[in-house]
């Protein structure tokens, strides 16, 4: 919350109120049982306001796309040239995954070809990947819950396998930390793969309660469901899904480690 704060231009005093405010947040986690972008989404939006930056992270966010976009003739070709094209694909969506400004995380990022080199040899600790792969043979509605900007280059070559469905691609409602908007998706040339539209909410992660009705007719008709990144595993882990939702993310926090019973990196591909 203070680096947020800090990447919007505010002020000593300012930063010390997030503080108080993060304290207060995390008090009401705990007291109300509800998950963690629940709980910091209202922050986050109220620390734009109280710096005057509705996009405190637009700067960095363009930065992390157009450097993932020199990437994408290698992550291309990677794909092509694989033994196994679609699980490479998937390691390669996963990787994108370090890109977060949420977590504290983002100096893992310095080199993201590096960063790509680790995830494609690394073991999974969920590995769901045969069966996802196998699902897209009956799934004629794919949806695709995007993440962090940057972090949606790194799902195009796994949009590019999925053209035997008709495939949507869910972006954020409103700019919410370094989460990708629809605007930001486009940038990435994710309209090239899939149909772009908004989850009408402007919260980390995927809480249906706040989505918009456009959102939620292709969320309930869909028949495979995608989803990346923690926040959507911290939002919908408890939704029912009956197995068409697979989340692919890397564990970013202790909370997530010990429900999964993983370690901080470890990489998940897992059926919900």
């Amino acid at each position: 919350m203070e680096s947020t704060a800090r990447e919007a231009g505010a002020d000593p005093g300012i930063v010390n109120s997030v503080r108080s405010a993060a304290v207060a947040s995390l008090k009401s986690l705990w007291d109300e049982e509800a998950s963690p972008p629940a709980v910091s989404a209202p922050l986050y939006l109220h620390i734009g306001q109280m710096c005057g930056r509705d996009d405190p992270f637009l700067a960095r966010k363009v930065h992390y796309t157009r450097e993932a976009l020199k990437l994408l003739p290698t992550l291309t070709r990677l794909v092509s040239e694989a033994e196994d094209p679609f699980d490479t694909a998937v390691r390669i969506s996963i990787a994108g995954n370090v890109i977060d400004f949420g977590t504290g995380g983002e100096e893992e990022v310095g080199d993201l070809e590096k960063v790509l080199a680790d995830y494609l040899s690394k073991p999974f600790f969920r590995n769901d990947v045969e069966e996802l792969e196998d699902r897209l043979d009956d799934a004629r509605r794919i949806l695709y819950l995007g993440d962090n900007a940057g972090e949606t280059v790194f799902d195009r070559p796994l949009l590019s396998l999925l053209a035997g469905g008709s495939v949507t691609y869910a972006a954020k409602g409103g700019a919410i930390i370094n989460d990708a908007t629809v605007a930001d998706a486009r940038l990435a040339g994710i309209h090239l793969h899939a149909g772009l539209i908004s989850t009408g909410a402007r919260t980390p992660g995927t809480i249906l309660e706040t989505c918009s009705s456009e959102f939620l007719d292709h969320y309930h008709q869909a028949d495979l469901i995608i989803s990346k990144g923690q926040g959507n595993f911290e939002t919908l882990t408890e939704e029912k899904a009956e197995g068409r939702i697979f989340m692919l993310f890397t564990v970013k926090c202790s909370v997530a480690a010990e429900y999964l019973g993983a370690k901080m990196r470890d990489m998940i591909a897992m059926k919900h």
